[in-house]
């Protein structure tokens, strides 16, 4: 009996905690124009690139970028959006105008 006891409440406690992650993603509205606002500036970035080979670059120009969104005022939930969509979207546009 104690056996079932500690399995049912592992297993609510396991359904309690993948909901409270799955409800903390990112899915605002303004996580959502930060990301957007990335793609522009990612394919900018990647076009303008000197050295195909130079991923460095990215990490310098998003972290200018984040000082730049936050002193236009930007929330922390957009530039968090701006970062991951610029970090989906740089590769891939180096990958086209780097590719072969």
């Amino acid at each position: 009996m104690n056996g079932v006891k500690l399995t049912l409440s592992l297993i609510i406690i396991l359904f309690i905690v993948s909901c409270a992650t799955s409800q903390s993603s990112p899915t605002g509205s303004e996580h959502i124009k930060g990301y957007n606002m990335a793609e522009k500036f990612a394919k900018k970035d990647a076009m303008n690139s000197r050295s195909c080979y130079g991923s460095f670059i990215r990490y310098d120009k998003k972290n200018a970028y984040t000082k730049l969104l936050q002193d236009q005022g930007r929330s922390e939930d957009f530039i968090k959006g701006f970062h991951r969509g610029y970090e989906n979207y740089y590769p891939e546009f180096i990958r086209l105008y780097c590719g072969p």
